[in-house]
């Protein structure tokens, strides 16, 4: 065999084995950075498809829904943490939650519904800062309290903050 042969038949070796044990690293080498940039596109393609399929819708705030908002924040945030701090302070004190922004996320055949509003304690001052503050509850289950947002509304869809005409100042 002439020595192109040999180098050749070790080439061709070298690859079969690296192919048959190292199949990433054999098919990295193969790929090249316009395959990398096409299946990034692909994928966010994928995803801004899976976010227009989110179909956000602005509900009316019933008497029942901004009590069951005041009850969630009393028992997940300010019942635990605070009451320490403010003996004698009861749910009764719970003021609002006020100027309530309410709807609901539908994706993937799931309801997510999601409210904002401002909300405090009467006689407490400092519970009125950083709002507004966000609830979330799946389809059929309880009010969740997110947190208070100081502006930043990362916490809510950006589908409804677009139907509400709110604006994050993250």
């Amino acid at each position: 065999m002439t020595e192109f042969a040999h180098r050749f038949a070790a080439t061709a070796v070298a690859a079969v084995t690296v192919t048959a044990f190292f199949p990433a690293t054999a098919m990295s080498a193969v790929r090249s950075p316009a395959d990398a940039r096409s299946r990034e596109t692909v994928s966010q393609a994928r995803e801004t498809a899976s976010r227009s399929r989110e179909t956000a819708v602005n509900l009316k705030v019933t008497e029942k829904v901004r009590h069951a908002l005041a009850d969630a924040y009393w028992t997940q945030y300010y019942g635990p943490n605070l009451r320490k701090h403010h003996p004698g302070t009861s749910r009764k004190k719970v003021d609002g939650p006020k100027k309530v922004y309410y709807g609901k996320v539908r994706s993937a055949g799931k309801d997510v519904y999601w409210a904002l509003g401002s909300i405090g304690v009467k006689g407490d001052p400092i519970s009125y800062q950083d709002g507004p503050h966000v609830w979330r509850r799946s389809a059929h289950g309880a009010w969740s309290y997110r947190g208070d947002t100081g502006g930043c509304l990362d916490k809510a869809p950006k589908a409804l903050l677009k139907l509400w005409h709110l604006r994050s100042y993250c």
